[in-house]
């Protein structure tokens, strides 16, 4: 075999794998579309789970949209932005992470992190806060015993022996 054939060889096999995989990821599959969409009829929830929990006729529509869509060859990121154009950014089961709609990707997380900066904080205060009353407390002797309640604890303890 010659080292021109053998080259030939390896890039049909290569080509074997690589263009079903390529095709593969472009083509979205018709859940992958209904899960990122908003049903039409109100319920709030993806057309895929309204079309499975209830007989929608907007489901149906949508489906039926996605599907053409699909058939003719669109990515995923193109059958959405369709479906954006023809009836709104609301459309979308998720708002896209773009803009203004960053917000509301980032805002939960913002919130998380800063609550828990808070609570540390606040415990670390208040730790601060015990540590500097112990430490005022045996400053001031108040650790200490009273002679004097001493001497009356030692006779009341003798009288129970």
């Amino acid at each position: 075999m010659r080292p021109h054939d053998a080259s030939r060889v390896l890039g049909y096999v290569l080509l074997l794998f690589v263009l079903p995989a390529v095709v593969w990821a472009q083509s979205p599959t018709l859940q992958e579309i209904k899960t990122s969409l908003t049903c039409l009829c109100g319920c709030n929830m993806t057309v895929e789970a309204c079309q499975g929990a209830m007989n929608c006729q907007s489901a149906d529509k949508l489906t039926a949209e996605a599907q053409q869509l699909i058939d003719r060859g669109l990515t995923k990121k193109q059958i959405l932005a369709t479906f954006v154009q023809r009836y709104g950014e609301h459309i979308l089961s998720a708002p896209t992470k773009k803009g203004f709609n960053l917000t509301a990707w980032i805002t939960p997380f913002l919130a998380i992190g800063l609550t828990g900066f808070v609570i540390v904080k606040i415990v670390q205060k208040w730790a601060q806060r015990a540590e500097k009353r112990r430490r005022q407390l045996v400053g001031n002797g108040a650790a200490r015993v009273d002679p004097a309640l001493e001497k009356m604890l030692d006779d009341v303890l003798k009288n129970l022996d």
